[in-house]
């Protein structure tokens, strides 16, 4: 959990520290996506070399992103990959949820093969049209066999999954069209069991303290309305990355900000391992 500073509500998001030899693999990504000319990027890289590892963990990671480029769908790739591998139980969390038809169709096909699937969205968000947005795919998740929950505590800025027991995510995606269309987005795809749990014990926490599960009372009314409102947004998400393609290609960057400081931390909104809280 953190806060932006006076008059900004505070955030629920998650991080990881990372050791081992993925960093590298996250230092290269850096040093490519800053901005500004070749000199400067190899200054940067001289100043800031990963250290060796010299205790390494048990943890397989991986490091994936998506970019305007060559990696377009990595992100959504891997989502879709965990989706269909599940056996018992997928959950995530997102702050911004309206993903595409393919991984809409993933979850809902999970669910119905009898895995326990489960999203955690934003029931306070910060921006009211994500709601709107969220709740228009309500009714073909939740009949779909999908349990829904909306957090209730404050603003979800986290970007979590996991599935079974030894799969995860931790990143800056969210599943939405920006994210995975347009932004330039990373992600750790975990392979651990004990990280695993972790994050399992907080997001079941979080489900039974701070969320509302969304019932059939909860959901749209079956009105034309609505109903065009829906069936436009499934038309949108289906063909939004082809749309996209359309458009001029830009190449974001990454920006160079000075080192925040250290939020205050409630250990109940944290994966730490040293403490599931």
């Amino acid at each position: 959990s953190r806060g932006l500073g006076a008059g900004h509500p505070r955030l629920h998001a998650s991080a990881v520290r990372v050791e081992g030899p993925v960093v590298a693999d996250i230092l290269q990504f850096e040093v490519e996506n800053l901005p500004g000319q070749s000199p400067a990027r190899r200054w940067w890289k001289r100043h800031h070399q990963a250290e060796e590892n010299r205790h390494p963990g048990e943890a397989q990671a991986l490091f994936v992103w998506r970019d305007n480029e060559e990696h377009r769908d990595d992100i959504e790739r891997h989502y879709l990959k965990m989706l269909t591998q599940a056996k018992r139980e997928v959950i995530i969390a997102t702050a911004y949820f309206f993903p595409g038809y393919r991984l809409l169709h993933a979850m809902r096909k999970a669910a119905r093969r009898g895995v326990s699937v489960k999203l955690i969205v934003q029931g306070e968000p910060d921006m009211p049209i994500v709601k709107v947005g969220a709740r228009l795919l309500y009714n073909y998740l939740v009949k779909g066999g999908v349990q829904v929950y909306e957090y209730r505590r404050r603003p979800l800025h986290g970007k979590v999954a996991l599935m079974d027991d030894h799969w995860a995510t931790v990143g800056s995606s969210n599943l939405d069209p920006l994210s995975l269309s347009l932004n330039l987005e990373a992600n750790l795809i975990i392979h651990d069991r004990t990280f695993n749990q972790t994050l399992r014990d907080n997001l079941q926490g979080i489900i039974v303290n701070d969320c509302k599960q969304v019932d059939e009372s909860m959901l749209p009314k079956r009105t034309w309305w609505n109903l065009t409102k829906s069936v436009l947004a499934f038309h949108f998400l289906r063909h939004f990355p082809a749309l996209v393609g359309w458009l001029p290609a830009h190449t974001p960057h990454l920006a160079q900000v000075p080192p925040p400081a250290q939020p205050e931390m409630e250990t109940q909104d944290r994966v730490d391992p040293e403490n599931t809280g």
